[in-house]
């Protein structure tokens, strides 16, 4: 499922929540060396150095037959100036392989056109802050994602936000006309390239806005803060670790850092929706177990599978191919049931009756039903959520009544199963593929579940891992759990020089357990801040701060606003005494 959470009413009242220079007002009106070559990836290729001044309009894509580009400088010496946060604009000049050797399989020079959105309303020229919001495995279609940051911080700084779109999710892609080769896609979909593709779209945006884009010295120089929610979170505080002359900043919401270098223990993820659930509806941990447990006895005791499915009211005649067999449709009833209850876990903020997760538990806790009745009714309140019929609108199959359609969490492509490389959920269509793909290669999150989960034990392990990767894409694709870690080292922020990262946590969020709960290092300024009624990056939702937000998550707008306040005056008093960041030769 998509990270990015879901998008919930936007409120119209307004609330100001001050603490001594921060101010958070809750209405919705309202270096000389290129980092590139400074990061240890490019010692192998060439990067290209000109940055144009063009958007191309309409890039040429798989989605798209026609082109034409028109020339953008941006006219910054007003605020309101070009700054429509919906528009998708586009860097024509990405390159498709940052890291070309002459083993690479893509063309040298090959460059694509990558969606991004902007807003310069609240800029102040150059000499302000930009805020780059990183975006993660998934299409971004509605402008830019965080109004806390596009809205408030960014007001509050005087800044310029930009928000990329990830390589290979979306209509917007790398390799033109056809679909990527499993051999592209170990070569071109990876965090590297991402980060370079950020580096790359930042120094850009640096040029449109007239700022200097690595002399320190210069009144001109626009200090960037990296912004991002769960994996995007990671790549935040990766581009930070790796690209420590160019980003200044990084602001890191429910990033999983624990989980990518393999220390996070895998029953965390599971054990923590247990404990949410039980939080927001108690008895509720206790009810689903035992529905759970009876309801997968009764599946394998079914006549047939179609029996077992006409029974939970799933549609027959869209049940996957795969699943032949009861042992089959057991598991993956019970993964599809317990990723679904994760992503209501992710949703589950502000606090209150209306969440999915509360309704979910309160159809497991309901005595008079019995346990495939609760499972029947768990997928019918999945089929009419509102955000979940956004992606996956309920089918009719060829019965006569309503009916849950299973298949909607088959990823695109050959061999995929419910039960993916990512058993938090991969999602659907094209962008399932693609994170699919990418937790089968060097983004491994061990997840499973416990005994000690309101869900049916089951283990993970890398060995099913590369049976179920080879399976689908071939035996070139062999997982490397600890590929990432041993090239950027962030299982040692301190050690590799890190520096100046917020890590944001809500305690309610399963990630929670994957991340740093606990400040890394005052000297470094490694900060965390926790959450306790925050569910999967609540500070940073797609409403931003309204008078529905809990006590905590004010006090962290305002907290988070200071921290970064601090900094950036830090930053400026550092350039103008000529203090420059070493960069770590890699």
């Amino acid at each position: 499922m998509s990270k990015y959470g879901s998008i919930p009413t936007i409120h119209d009242h307004s609330v100001e929540v001050s603490d001594g220079d921060a101010i958070i007002d809750t209405s919705r009106n309202g270096g000389t060396s290129d980092p590139l070559f400074s990061s240890r990836w490019v010692k192998a290729a060439a990067i290209a150095t000109a940055v144009l001044l063009a958007f191309a309009l309409f890039p040429t894509n798989a989605s798209s037959s026609s082109s034409s580009s028109t020339k953008t400088i941006l006219d910054t010496s007003h605020s309101g100036v070009n700054h429509d946060d919906n528009q998708a604009m586009f860097y024509a000049d990405q390159l498709v392989n940052h890291f070309h050797t002459d083993r690479s399989i893509t063309p040298k020079d090959a460059k694509w056109s990558n969606r991004y959105y902007q807003s310069t309303k609240f800029y102040k020229g150059p000499g302000s802050p930009i805020f780059l919001i990183v975006g993660g495995e998934g299409a971004l279609d509605s402008g830019i994602l965080y109004p806390f940051v596009s809205e408030h911080l960014a007001r509050r700084f005087g800044a310029a936000v930009i928000q990329i779109e990830h390589r290979f999710y979306g209509p917007f892609q790398p390799i033109v006309g056809r679909e990527a080769t499993v051999l592209e896609l170990l070569e071109l979909l990876t965090p590297q390239q991402a980060l370079a593709d950020m580096v790359q779209l930042t120094k850009h945006f640096k040029e449109l806005l007239g700022c200097s884009e690595f002399d320190r010295h210069s009144k001109k120089y626009c200090p960037v803060i990296s912004v991002g929610g769960s994996y995007p979170g990671f790549l935040s505080a990766m581009f930070r670790l790796v690209y420590p002359d160019f980003v200044d900043i990084s602001y890191a919401s429910s990033a999983p850092l624990k989980l990518y270098d393999q220390t996070a223990n895998q029953n965390v993820y599971y054990d923590i929706v247990t404990k949410a659930a039980e939080h927001t509806s108690p008895g509720c941990a206790k009810s689903v177990r035992d529905a759970l447990e009876e309801a997968s006895e009764l599946i394998l005791k079914a006549p047939s599978v179609i029996d077992a499915v006409k029974s939970m009211s799933m549609c027959v005649d869209s049940i996957p191919e795969y699943i032949d067999n009861l042992k089959t449709l057991k598991e993956d009833v019970m993964m599809a049931i317990g990723f679904s209850f994760a992503d209501y876990d992710m949703d589950a903020y502000p606090p209150g009756k209306d969440l999915g997760l509360y309704k979910a538990c309160r159809v497991f806790q309901h005595n008079k039903s019995s346990s495939m009745e609760k499972v029947a009714k768990f997928f019918e309140l999945l089929g009419t959520d509102t955000e979940f019929e956004r992606e996956y609108p309920t089918l009719v199959g060829e019965e006569e009544v309503p009916c849950f359609d299973l298949s909607v969490f088959l990823p695109d492509g050959e061999n995929s199963r419910i039960a993916t490389s990512d058993w938090s959920g991969s999602g659907g269509g094209n962008d399932g593929k693609m994170w699919d793909f990418q937790l089968c290669t060097t983004l491994v999150d061990p997840i499973g579940f416990s005994s000690k989960s309101m869900f049916p034990k089951r283990k993970w392990t890398y060995e099913g891992l590369t049976k179920y990767c080879q399976s689908r894409y071939g035996s070139e694709v062999t997982p490397q759990p600890y590929a990432l870690v041993e090239d950027m080292g962030f299982d040692d922020l301190v050690g590799k020089g890190a520096s100046r990262i917020l890590f944001t946590n809500g305690l309610q969020d399963m990630w929670s357990g994957a991340s740093y709960l606990e400040t890394v290092s005052e000297a470094n300024e490694i900060l965390s801040l926790n959450f306790e009624n925050g569910a999967h990056h609540s500070d940073l939702s797609h409403v931003g701060p309204s008078d529905n937000d809990s006590e905590d998550i004010r006090l962290g707008f305002v907290k988070i606003t200071n921290i970064l306040a601090k900094w950036l005056d830090e930053i400026k008093v550092e350039n103008k005494k000529g203090h420059r960041l070493e960069t770590v030769v890699r």
